[in-house]
């Protein structure tokens, strides 16, 4: 936000919908798709440009695009590249697209509602040019869908704190009651320095069954 309270981010609104694999976005097929809005319906994806239908696209490289009742004809309200943040005076923001040719608009309002299930909702058509849709999502709060650390970063975080405090409480130990000096500050000296040659033992015993012969630390004959 440009007043420095945080960030909205709707690309995190992909992670939130599973069902949705990373071969369908390869494909073009939008998020949202066909949600019925007044009897039309309407696609839309976040950041990603998509093509609607799929065998011979009308919406090219479209944003947002409305199919007719009849699924007959479709009409691109909006492109990617042609968008637009606006702040009103109440605080809320909301996303402005352009079609391809210029001639129609669409007001996107970002609707921050932290326990609701991704919606695309709001008025469709206020007039052939102009149109009016909502997407209601707890990514439409500022810093409502931020990416957080994975289990897998947590435990790497953990793992090298721990380590960290072992080396530094060790190290203060054998300072403060053995009087050490040199390599005898470290604690567990003798299977820290026996670490790397036990990692390539492992190593070449792992890969031994693959490589024959070929493995270079080989020092007994094949019977």
């Amino acid at each position: 936000m440009s007043d420095g309270s945080g960030v909205i981010d709707l690309s995190t609104i992909l992670d939130r919908h599973p069902d949705k694999t990373i071969d369908d976005l390869v494909l073009n097929e939008p998020v949202f798709q066909d949600e019925k809005i007044h009897g039309s319906y309407y696609s839309f994806t976040p950041c990603i440009p998509f093509n609607e239908p799929l065998s011979k696209p009308v919406c090219k490289e479209a944003a947002l695009c409305k199919k007719s009742a009849d699924n007959k004809t479709y009409t691109q309200l909006g492109d990617q590249t042609n968008v637009q943040f606006v702040t009103s005076v109440n605080g809320r923001v909301h996303m402005e697209f352009t079609n391809t040719a210029g001639n129609i608009s669409t007001s996107l309002n970002l609707i921050c509602n932290a326990s609701a299930q991704d919606t695309l909702a709001g008025k469709g058509m206020v007039n052939a040019t102009l149109y009016d849709l909502d997407l209601v999502s707890p990514c439409c709060c500022v810093n409502g869908c931020l990416p957080g650390l994975s289990a897998g970063s947590i435990l790497l975080i953990i793992f090298f704190s721990v380590l960290v405090c072992y080396f530094i409480a060790g190290v203060l130990y054998n300072k403060v009651v053995f009087d050490a000096r040199g390599t005898a500050l470290v604690p567990n000296y003798d299977f820290w320095s026996s670490l790397p040659g036990l990692i390539k033992d492992g190593y070449f015993f792992f890969l031994s069954p693959c490589l024959g012969d070929q493995v270079g630390s080989r020092k007994y004959e094949r019977l």
